[in-house]
């Protein structure tokens, strides 16, 4: 288990520690957890880095569902400073519905501790709802990447994601949906993890909290 470390603005200088204990949520620090067994959305220009990170949280292979236009960029490769490349199986389909059955699939069978979706425009909420159930079923994690416009969905949370000019490998992450906690916005600086024993789980997501809602 890894520590995280929190600063808690609107309690300015105290600093916290926080052990990471992911069962039946996905702690990334502190409050910032996603729900096991849930579909999550993450929408703006780092959404991927949103997923990777998540998925650095996590063991197993991760499974990356979407069109050829979408996924067909993604270099393993070059995120080897965040997670082993070798655990990424790319899937894909050849029309948006194709890359929600081929979700649907990978949610329900459990194979995977981690789903990741890319589709052009957000879910309905008939596609969202049979999201979730598959995902009630497997007991993973499914996080969907929007390109374009969200809808009205059944989806746990929605994150905005955006990258800080802040400094390097930093991002902001915005709650915008929560159906079971509190909103709020975060700035993410990830610390490079020791390979040396080949533990890319062992990194650490740092997060400093810029508001509250």
């Amino acid at each position: 288990m890894s520590v995280v470390e929190i600063i808690n603005r609107r309690d300015v200088g105290t600093l916290a520690s926080f052990t990471l204990q992911a069962r039946e949520a996905l702690c990334l620090a502190g409050p910032v957890r996603l729900a096991k067994g849930r579909v999550h959305e993450a929408l703006g220009d780092s959404a991927d880095m949103f997923a990777v990170l998540a998925a650095s949280r996590l063991s197993g292979p991760i499974i990356w569902i979407g069109l050829s236009r979408d996924i067909g960029s993604l270099a393993p490769t070059a995120l080897q400073d965040f997670i082993d490349p070798a655990r990424i199986i790319l899937t894909e389909g050849i029309s948006r519905s194709e890359v929600l059955w081929a979700a649907e699939q990978a949610l329900r069978a459990a194979c995977a501790p981690c789903v990741v979706i890319e589709l052009s425009n957000g879910p309905n909420l008939r596609e969202s709802r049979r999201l979730q159930i598959a995902a009630e079923e497997g007991g993973g994690i499914g996080i969907l990447l929007i390109h374009g416009r969200a809808h009205t969905s059944a989806c746990e949370t929605r994150w905005h994601c955006e990258a800080s000019n802040a400094g390097e490998n930093m991002w902001t992450w915005s709650l915008t949906k929560n159906r079971k906690g509190e909103l709020g916005a975060w700035q993410v600086r990830w610390a490079k993890p020791d390979k040396s024993g080949g533990a890319y789980e062992a990194g650490v997501i740092h997060l400093a909290a810029a508001t509250a809602a």
